[in-house]
């Protein structure tokens, strides 16, 4: 909790933990670069299951491209025809209905791994599903109050592309989700520019992250920044947001909160 996974650092007790590991669950789509090496390590022989598998990805610009055009980089494809430069978008759990995906995936998987507890597995998920569905019906209905020309979103980091993608929203990051690069002044520009052309209320930090480039543009835009969302995992320990269930209903209320 409260850890970026995309930089977390194994520790000796992971290794070990590892080590002793039958099963491993994994979101893949590249999100966890530090697994492979990690159970290199520790020997891990057991099963791998990636939690993504089934959900039909979508691509991203893998370096920032600072001749790209930003309207266009703000509208990512599961189209690979022709896609040079891009990666598979790490972050589907950003819908919650890819969530239930996840889940399903986990519950075959402790069934595989061990078939006397399916039943438990089995009912665990159901109850578990029936959540999820419920707070994508509850999040779309909060948002179809939300005039059609309000959702547009300016994030510190690239990783609402599947949120967007299921709940209409335009979103504009000026980094991309690798959060290796620095958008030049030109690309800066047009973000100022964008949002006081557009009217968009909304800038949003992820919780964690560096700071100083969205208040240079929530500062020369003239706008707010919103509360913090969490965009690559769940909230500090004993948190609303500590749960993935209470990180998206969290990010929820805070983008609502942050365009009205």
């Amino acid at each position: 909790p409260g850890i970026d996974p995309h930089s977390y650092q194994p520790v000796p007790a992971d290794v070990k933990r590892l080590a002793e590991a039958k099963l491993v669950i994994i979101n893949g789509l590249g999100f966890e670069g530090w697994f492979e090496g990690l159970a290199k390590e520790a020997g891990f022989s057991g099963t791998v299951v990636i939690a993504t598998t089934g959900i039909t990805p979508l691509r991203m610009q893998a370096e920032h491209d600072h001749d790209h055009d930003h309207e266009h980089d703000s509208k990512p494809s599961a189209d690979t025809s022709s896609d040079h430069g891009q990666v598979d978008d790490p972050h589907a759990f950003n819908s919650i209905l890819n969530g239930v995906r996840y889940a399903e995936n986990i519950r075959d998987a402790l069934i595989a791994a061990d078939g006397a507890g399916a039943d438990l597995y089995r009912t665990s998920a159901r109850s578990y599903i029936a959540e999820l569905r419920k707070a994508d019906a509850s999040a779309k209905q909060q948002f179809a109050t939300l005039p059609k020309n309000q959702r547009k979103l300016i994030t510190n980091h690239d990783a609402l592309y599947y949120f967007a993608k299921e709940y209409g929203f335009e979103i504009l990051a000026p980094n991309t989700a690798l959060e290796d690069s620095q958008p030049s002044a030109k690309e800066l520009a047009e973000l100022v520019d964008f949002i006081k052309q557009q009217g968009v209320k909304g800038v949003f930090l992820e919780f964690g992250k560096n700071d100083k480039i969205v208040n240079q543009i929530a500062k020369e835009a003239g706008v707010n920044i919103g509360a913090e969302l969490y965009l690559d995992g769940v909230g500090p320990a004993g948190s609303s947001s500590a749960t993935y269930l209470g990180m998206f209903q969290t990010n929820v209320a805070r983008i609502l909160a942050g365009l009205r």
